[in-house]
């Protein structure tokens, strides 16, 4: 194992209602999938706000559990409990994911928070970086950018709101079952161990 990966590692999830959740499970069944069985599942259903990332050596989990819930006890956007609406599935590079509607004010809270919480992210040196771009390719010069600023390329123009559903090899075909979501809550998340499940630590509300 590479000597800058270390545990516990945390991230912040956006997740979804029960209704939502049991609706993605009757998808999957009449594919005679269990989402619980397949490898996404340690990740949970939910939408990315703050990708996975190292606790700085700065910081402390209680520190960064404070910060969290004062951030929600100040911030008024709620947008994030508005209805969104499922616009279709769509293949993201291995996985199936239902894509989502958005809007600028949604967008402007879940990248708000992205910045706001890079504080506790723990900063690579350059080896450990080029060791870490690993996990990713053909990255574009602009992805690069980002992940040398935020420790994660896939932000901005290059994310899109969506819940990943499946990462099996099997054809899925959208049936318009699911037309909405809802989400419950934002959730800071704790994974312990490599193949670990992220567990909530703290929620929004």
């Amino acid at each position: 194992m590479d000597n800058y990966i270390q545990f516990p590692r945390y991230s912040i999830f956006l997740i979804p209602n029960k209704l939502f959740i049991d609706q993605v499970d009757n998808l999957l069944l009449k594919y005679d999938l269990k989402f619980d069985s397949l490898e996404l599942s340690k990740y949970g259903l939910h939408y990315t706000v703050k990708a996975p990332f190292y606790l700085s050596h700065l910081y402390n989990e209680e520190e960064l559990k404070n910060s969290f819930q004062e951030y929600f006890l100040t911030n008024q956007n709620k947008s994030y409990k508005e209805v969104f609406n499922v616009l279709g599935l769509k293949k993201i590079k291995n996985v199936f994911a239902l894509e989502m509607n958005t809007n600028k004010k949604f967008d402007f809270l879940c990248n708000d928070i992205m910045r706001h919480f890079d504080l506790f992210r723990k900063t690579l040196n350059q080896q450990e970086i080029q060791k870490d771009l690993k996990r990713f390719s053909n990255l574009t010069s602009l992805e690069t950018e980002y992940y040398l600023i935020w420790g994660y390329p896939y932000l901005f123009e290059f994310n899109n709101h969506h819940i990943s559903v499946s990462d099996t090899s099997k054809e899925i075909i959208f049936d318009n079952s699911i037309k909405s979501l809802n989400y419950s809550n934002f959730s800071l998340m704790k994974q312990d161990s490599l193949n670990g499940k992220f567990i909530s630590i703290c929620k929004s509300d």
